[in-house]
């Protein structure tokens, strides 16, 4: 089987672009995600992207983790990327309405900078010594002095099976207020064996946190380990979110075409 696509890095976070739009190229398949996603024995990247037909819609994206799961919540990230490869491919020109796993969204593409409507927080949970929210992804929120001091390894993904989400996993965010109108964040996402450079999602529930109970104000710079965010946001006096925005460029780093079968065996690497 031969595979085109495209590599895309949005702050850092990446992904392989595959375009189905028009014949079913890539089927998922949890080995050869884990086996394309692997940094030495595949391409390489935070997760998958695949851009789908979908009646009523420019397009569908579907997503998988980079350990072989299926993505179950929204890749912020992931989908500005897949917006500007759709702008690329001639599906979109400067605006697209589109539908992922928690439902339709609008975006925008100027030149390489891509803006994400994401769907509206209804409430902000304390928890722990942190606060839960999902804004189409499940996410913890931990304010802290200084994020570069958290120990990701011992600290932030044992949290991801934190209760109560023993079973389905949640993201992990720390946050720092760096400004009056700026945090930076590092983030734990489940499906991934290794911290990322940045999360899109992350991001948004980071800045949606520090809105609530820190008093920052729209918009919000969040700083990532792999680059610049901005999120953009309605606060309601009832505590709800709307016309929420993520926002920051993104780039296609490479195109290629990758012949599966024709990778190191997976099993030889124990990477089952």
């Amino acid at each position: 089987m031969q595979l085109n696509f495209a590599k895309y890095q949005a702050a850092g976070n990446d992904f392989i672009i595959i375009d189905n739009f028009q014949d079913q190229y890539y089927t998922y398949s949890p080995v050869v995600t884990k086996q394309l996603c692997h940094r030495q024995f595949g391409i390489g990247a935070d997760g998958i992207i695949s851009i789908e037909k979908k009646a009523g819609y420019d397009f569908a994206l579907l997503h998988y983790n980079a350990d072989g799961s299926q993505g179950d919540g929204l890749c912020g990230n992931g989908s500005r990327s897949a917006l500007h490869y759709a702008q690329v491919l001639g599906i979109i020109d400067q605006k697209a309405h589109f539908t992922a796993i928690d439902g339709a969204h609008i975006g925008y593409i100027r030149n390489q900078l891509v803006d994400l409507t994401l769907q509206d927080v209804t409430s902000i949970q304390p928890l722990a010594s942190g606060y839960f929210l999902n804004n189409g992804t499940r996410h913890y929120v931990e304010m802290v002095d200084v994020v570069e001091r958290i120990d990701m390894e011992a600290v932030g993904f044992p949290k991801r099976n934190m209760y109560p989400f023993e079973k389905e996993g949640v993201n992990i965010n720390f946050a720092q207020l760096v400004e009056p109108d700026a945090i930076r964040i590092r983030t734990c996402e489940c499906g991934l064996d290794s911290e990322p450079l940045s999360c899109g999602t992350g991001a948004v529930a980071s800045a949606l946190v520090s809105s609530a109970y820190y008093g920052l104000n729209s918009p919000v710079k969040v700083s990532t380990k792999g680059g610049k965010l901005q999120v953009t946001f309605t606060r309601l006096p009832d505590g709800r979110f709307i016309d929420i925005h993520l926002v920051g460029p993104v780039y296609q780093t490479f195109y290629g075409t990758v012949h599966p079968t024709s990778l190191p065996p997976i099993m030889a690497y124990n990477l089952l």
